[in-house]
């Protein structure tokens, strides 16, 4: 992997490596990142354009990291400064992943991160640290109007946990 690009001088965006020969095309979803190691894979399928999932974080205290790329479709990754104190707090920015550019990005704990896809069967793979199920996640609803995230595409498909997730006030 060919690290390309940070945001907020911790969220790392990488090039996934691929090669193709006569017999199609072979990428690697993941190579040894220092300080990063694999506990927990998952593979989301999102069957219609405007799929969304987030924001959702752990904070500095304890602990998440989260490796997130596209193994087909096109979709829009967030990730939301919500370290107080940081100079960018409740910024944002957006990268888009898609099963032909190969983008992968890395989402450190303070950071928020949330979906939104661009297309009808986007499969998303999602590599975390530690188990996600140990009730520490936090959630940030996505019509925050202090982050103020731009969607190009309407929420077609939101769960009741996205939904009704608390605002910061």
């Amino acid at each position: 992997m060919e690290l390309i690009r940070e945001i907020f001088g911790c969220v790392k965006v990488f090039r996934l490596r691929s090669r193709e020969d006569s017999r199609g095309l072979l990428t690697y979803a993941y190579e040894e990142i220092e300080g990063f190691e694999v506990r927990e894979s998952r593979i989301y399928r999102m069957p219609r354009k405007g799929t969304f999932f987030g924001i959702h974080y752990r904070e500095e205290r304890d602990p998440m990291t989260k490796f997130v790329s596209l193994i087909h479709g096109r979709g829009l990754n967030y990730v939301v400064d919500l370290r107080p104190g940081s100079e960018t707090y409740l910024k944002w920015e957006s990268v888009e992943l898609s099963g032909e550019n190969g983008l992968a990005i890395l989402v450190p704990a303070g950071i928020g991160n949330a979906f939104l896809s661009l297309e009808d069967g986007t499969e998303h793979l999602y590599m975390i640290d530690r188990s996600g199920n140990d009730g520490h996640s936090k959630q940030l609803n996505y019509l925050e109007e202090k982050i103020g995230l731009v969607l190009p595409v309407e929420v077609t498909e939101i769960s009741d946990y996205d939904r009704n997730a608390p605002f910061l006030s």
